[in-house]
């Protein structure tokens, strides 16, 4: 492991999860069908998911998510109106290492958040945190 995954990973919590998530290569202008892939944990720096392609190092991903809840902690005033309180979490990120378990079939992928608005990262890291003192 790097020196710089071992700070982000002292700097932000993890938090494992197994939510549904829809993933894509990034592209301007958008093409592509999104995939299926599972989160394993999940940070205000990053994630490990689980995905059924292979995905090379430095590519850059469009992740949609979609936690129950977390836009509660947006500092948005409009959080708990309208679709604005199920909106997803879209972000850019790039892979920093792909796994593979079953060659064809499985395989995990460490992301380093790349394009995140800074608003959304700190409501994603205070949701991370009530999730984990939820679980204390």
């Amino acid at each position: 492991m790097t020196e710089e995954n071992e700070k982000e990973r002292r700097r932000f919590q993890r938090l494992e999860r197994r939510d549904q998530i829809k993933i894509k290569v990034f592209s301007f202008p958008e093409r592509g069908e999104y995939r299926q892939a599972t989160i394993i944990d999940i940070s205000g720096g990053g994630m490990q998911i689980e995905t059924r392609e292979f995905y090379a190092e430095k590519t850059v991903l469009k992740i949609e998510m979609n936690f129950t809840g977390w836009q509660k902690y947006t500092r948005s005033f409009m959080k708990y109106f309208g679709d604005a309180a199920s909106r997803p979490l879209v972000v850019l990120g790039e892979v920093i290492r792909c796994q593979t378990l079953v060659a064809g079939a499985k395989y995990v992928l460490a992301i380093n958040f790349s394009g995140i608005d800074e608003s959304q990262r700190q409501a994603l890291m205070r949701f991370i945190r009530a999730q984990i003192l939820a679980k204390a």
